[in-house]
């Protein structure tokens, strides 16, 4: 098996046994993130903008990856509430978390965070009429990242990449959920055909987010 998980020092580990990337933590204390943290506003981070709400809404993220969305939008003041299908990936965060309630100015944020395993193209139903759903299909990320080196090319070597949008779309839908949020790259490189259209999208410097508005 390449991948496994293990006990470090850090917090627990997915490994890749014949790579040579570091093995991947989640650490939602770490400089990068705590930076970015000080400078969260609606204006400075896109995906705010796009929840379009003030600090209080319940947000359903679909694919919660590592977590880092749910725990910028869970630190501007919104309930997140983090849907992952990998178990891997689930036990990664949920070690995440536990290790970052012990830290005191990080607990009232995480109090604001849930995470289930559960494969969102079913819909959740302790989710129902949230205000908004975000969907990160994992897009190809470009060499260049302010992401920690390889942290994103491993998850991305281990669950794949990309994902059929329309389940997610339905599942939301189902759930009552007004609008829906989908992260893509700025600039498709294979754009979908006879795909649903956005609302509107917000365009940042490396990738783009498509609003689509559910009928409830």
């Amino acid at each position: 098996m390449r991948y496994c998980l293990m006990n470090q020092p850090a917090g627990l580990a997915l490994v890749d046994r014949y790579g040579k990337k570091p093995p991947l933590i989640v650490n939602y204390a770490s400089p990068a993130l705590r930076r970015r943290q000080k400078k969260i506003s609606a204006r400075g981070e896109l995906l705010i903008r796009a929840v379009k709400e003030k600090p209080g809404a319940r947000v359903l993220d679909m694919t919660a990856g590592l977590g880092i969305d749910a725990f910028i939008l869970a630190s501007y003041g919104h309930e997140v509430m983090m849907l992952e299908r990998s178990k891997t990936v689930y036990l990664l965060v949920r070690d995440a978390l536990m290790r970052a309630q012990q830290l005191k100015d990080l607990k009232p944020i995480l109090d604001r965070l849930t995470l289930h395993h559960w494969d969102s193209t079913q819909a959740f139903l302790p989710a129902k009429g949230f205000d908004a759903a975000l969907v990160d299909p994992m897009f190809e990320e470009k060499k260049k990242s302010a992401l920690p080196p390889g942290n994103m090319q491993m998850l991305q070597a281990f669950l794949g990449q990309g994902a059929e949008l329309q389940p997610f779309l339905t599942a939301a839908q189902a759930l009552g959920i007004r609008r829906t949020i989908v992260k893509r790259p700025r600039v498709d490189r294979e754009p979908a055909i006879n795909a649903r259209r956005p609302v509107y999208q917000l365009t940042g410097r490396s990738s783009r987010l498509d609003v689509f508005f559910n009928p409830v």
